[in-house]
């Protein structure tokens, strides 16, 4: 793609940090192209803000143009086909889960409580998705994932018993998502304005970095949930350690979808600024560390060189601090008056 330019008058500078209005900047990568899906042109550069440290493309898409950029996009399919092999490691994924939050995650083995230990050994091989443990043991109520994609994790909150509402931007995802009986609204995350006050859990997956006035989407966050709502939000770190290894290839970039990505501790002080308690959990970084080794070979999908390749990488590294961690996942919480 890098012989193709975007469009010139799509194009919009970025004066201020969406994220802190600061004006001194850093280029910190420059040339970067569109490794992680191939389909948006352009060559692109991201700026370090001085202030709050973090990372702006600078220029941008506009508005009016950026869904050019997601022709290709993987969180909004409707038909995955799942192997029998997989559709088994699923279900003993659900009954690993289900055993230790002592819920039911379906579709699962079905084992009787006694016979748990039969998959505690799965552990150590399986991530604990951000959130399943506050779906678990939260009191359930009204539910809201903005920008849900096909609305995978909506169909597991619902599962676990919270009335799950989703909003989606685009078309195609909604309709998979609906296709499955999921409650799911199409439109942007300005759509949050009419639940002020009314959600018991929010859940906003990577979604801040895609925006262009992130601010206006935390506003709206914070806004709508109840006293003791809690909020889950994540979104890739400025400071990730995998970003300084890997540089232009580290798949959180995503250029041009990416437009401003936070810093994690910044991220955190801000929103308990707002008066909200925030507590960030650690995440896992094997996804993106063989993304960005298949980023890095310039193509479109992984081999198990890459796999490897990965884990020999994150084996050579020092175990990041929460100031560095791949992914900043927060769990904030509106405090009851």
């Amino acid at each position: 793609m890098a012989s193709e330019a975007w469009p010139a008058d799509a194009l919009e500078e970025v004066p201020q940090c969406p994220y802190c209005g600061g004006t001194d900047r850093t280029l910190a990568l420059g040339g970067v192209q569109d490794w992680a899906f191939g389909c948006a042109p352009g060559l692109w550069s991201y700026w370090s803000c001085s202030q709050c440290h973090a990372l702006v493309l600078h220029p941008r898409p506009t508005k009016a143009s950026i869904g050019q950029a997601y022709t290709r996009y993987y969180t909004h399919g409707g038909d995955q086909r799942v192997s029998p092999l997989g559709r088994l490691k699923q279900r003993m994924r659900n009954e690993h889960w289900s055993q230790m939050f002592d819920t039911s995650i379906t579709p699962r083995l079905g084992l009787p409580r006694g016979l748990g230990w039969c998959v505690t050994w799965l552990k150590p091989w399986i991530a604990e998705p951000f959130g399943l443990r506050q779906w678990a043991q939260l009191p359930k109520g009204l539910l809201i994932d903005v920008g849900c994609g096909n609305g995978d994790k909506l169909k597991l909150a619902g599962h676990l018993g919270w009335q799950a509402r989703g909003i989606e931007l685009d078309a195609s995802a909604v309709q998979a998502a609906q296709a499955q009986g999921l409650q799911v609204e199409q439109g942007g995350y300005e759509l949050l304005a009419r639940y002020q006050g009314q959600a018991d859990c929010l859940v906003c997956s990577h979604v801040l970095e895609h925006v262009h006035q992130p601010l206006h989407l935390l506003a709206l966050l914070l806004a709508a949930l109840k006293p003791g709502g809690v909020l889950l939000l994540s979104a890739p770190n400025a400071s990730s350690h995998l970003r300084r290894h890997y540089g232009e290839n580290w798949r959180g970039l995503e250029a041009p979808r990416h437009l401003a990505i936070p810093d994690a501790t910044w991220l955190r002080d801000w929103i308990q600024g707002q008066g909200f308690a925030c507590t960030q959990v650690p995440s896992h970084p094997l996804e993106t560390a063989i993304e960005s080794e298949r980023m890095r070979r310039r193509a479109l999908t992984t081999e198990p060189a890459d796999v490897q390749a990965a884990k020999a990488v994150l084996h050579s590294m020092a175990p990041a601090t929460l100031a560095e961690q791949d992914v900043v996942q927060l769990v904030c919480q509106r405090a009851k008056p």
